[in-house]
């Protein structure tokens, strides 16, 4: 890889405009959360909802956010063979270090927007002895697993016999969208050695044109099947999660709704206009199971114990931000890529 293309992923100037601008985007992001709950609390009453509250099993509850748990140790093997793939894995990028990062990653992206937490997993994998263009690559190409998954999923999710998967008379058109998605994709990743050489001829694309390059030898490479793999097996704890949420308010999901509610309420937080998808997954849910006869009151304690399992499940990720040995920045030595 060429000098001037490394030099477009090394490590960014901190400036005052670029802070302001970040500042912005979170309080809008926050903004947005906000409206969207103030709408909620319109529609619901909420002392049906406080009422509710003593009435959760919480072993389901507890069961859910164990499930999250267990994701953490599969999100950092599914960033470890990523970044081994890549090339940049060195001696102190062990399983155990990954899986560490990877927690305190989750950690943030709970308390914080997810860019946050994306950026704090980049950072750790610098004091780990990457260097900052395979530290950020790596992050973006995990995150684009997972979301790319998330699509082909939600794809065949939503042609399974559930009631549910109707999507209120929309499901044609998020299939049509996501049969777009899914072939862009596809179409990208095949064709991308022919795409990368006229993109890097260009600054302002040349980024792009090394992710694509990086994005191809990763997915079709021979670690890609497990990588892919590991993808499909984090999704499908979620939609177990979303299940056991729906046992500890009494509702008896079967499998097909419970995948289709999660196609729902994950595809939502990859909508980045709210704080964690906060908000505007609580709409999504209270307009998906208001089509089949659910009050929005226990729509709303539905979304929120789901979040709040997501939010326990990431505890893990604070203790390893406190104890784990991670090497400072100063002995850290940033390694090419």
């Amino acid at each position: 890889m060429s000098a001037s293309v490394a030099n477009d992923f090394e490590t960014p100037r901190p400036s005052h405009r670029g802070g302001a601008e970040k500042a912005a985007i979170v309080a809008v992001k926050l903004l947005v959360t906000g409206a969207c709950f103030w709408y909620v609390s319109r529609q619901i009453d909420w002392r049906q909802v406080l009422s509710a509250v003593p009435l959760l099993d919480f072993r389901w509850a507890a069961l859910a956010a164990f499930i999250a748990m267990l994701q953490i140790p599969l999100a950092g093997l599914r960033w470890y063979n990523i970044v081994d793939a890549l090339g940049a894995r060195n001696q102190q990028m062990t399983f155990v270090a990954m899986i560490a990062a990877t927690s305190v990653g989750l950690f943030f992206a709970q308390v914080l927007p997810s860019v946050a937490g994306e950026g704090v997993r980049a950072w750790l994998l610098v004091r780990l002895g990457c260097d900052w263009r395979n530290a950020i690559t790596s992050s973006v190409i995990d995150r684009g697993v997972g979301a790319g998954l998330l699509i082909v999923l939600g794809f065949v999710i939503l042609l399974l016999p559930s009631g549910f998967a109707a999507l209120g008379g929309y499901r044609d058109v998020v299939l049509i969208g996501y049969g777009a998605l899914i072939l862009a994709g596809a179409l990208g990743l095949l064709l991308a050695p022919k795409i990368v050489p006229p993109l890097a001829r260009w600054r302002y694309s040349r980024w792009f044109a090394t992710l694509a390059a990086d994005l191809h030898r990763v997915v079709l490479g021979p670690k890609g099947p497990l990588i892919l793999g590991i993808g499909c097996l984090i999704h499908a704890l979620t939609i177990v999660i979303v299940w056991s949420v729906g046992r500890a308010q009494g509702l008896a999901l079967p499998l097909p709704d419970a995948a289709v509610l999660f196609a729902v309420m994950v595809g939502v937080i990859l909508v980045p206009i709210s704080i964690g998808g906060w908000g505007l997954r609580e709409l999504a849910v209270i307009s998906l199971l208001a089509t089949h006869g659910v009050a929005p009151e226990r729509a709303l304690l539905f979304s929120v114990c789901y979040g709040l399992a997501l939010a326990v499940g990431s505890l893990p990720g604070a203790l390893a931000w406190l104890f784990f040995p991670f090497p400072s920045a100063r002995r850290s030595a940033p390694r090419g890529g």
